[in-house]
């Protein structure tokens, strides 16, 4: 159940302290900008993090504490495939958050590679191409925003 730990065991993922400097992208559920496939420099050059935590422990994340204020970003409208929350909207886990990201950064095999150890993981692919087609043709956060409709 708890997928950000099973990607730390499974090498795909390392764990970081929420003190530390980071310079990727900080996946945050309060952003004030959408990911985007724009975002893809600065994934590939510095890294993705996301928060590994339950839905009911959210307000007690210190998003504002967490990377660089510009490069914290939120995911687009999406339908969570895991055994948790199917079918639900935006209540992904860490796995399928992370994963997203990657996917709309068009980082297609290394978002193939994060849910490999899934079960839950092609559904998610399955569940959501349509809205990863749209979200990958934008140019920025506002495109991915847009492509909802």
């Amino acid at each position: 159940r708890d997928s950000g730990s099973k990607l730390v065991r499974q090498g795909l993922a390392r764990r970081l302290d929420a003190r530390a400097a980071f310079r990727g992208i900080v996946l945050a559920a309060d952003a004030p900008q959408v990911l985007s496939p724009a975002d893809a420099p600065i994934i590939a050059a510095q890294g993705l993090a996301g928060v590994n935590c339950s839905w009911r422990g959210l307000d007690a994340v210190p998003f504002s504490a967490l990377g660089r204020p510009e490069l914290r970003r939120r995911l687009p409208f999406l339908v969570a495939a895991n055994e948790v929350n199917y079918g639900k909207p935006l209540y992904l886990n860490t796995a399928e958050a992370l994963a997203a990201a990657l996917r709309i950064a068009g980082l297609v095999r290394d978002a193939e590679l994060l849910l490999a150890p899934f079960a839950s993981g092609g559904a998610f692919f399955a569940l959501n191409a349509d809205a990863f087609e749209a979200y990958a043709a934008a140019v920025d956060g506002d495109g991915v925003a847009a492509a909802r409709g």
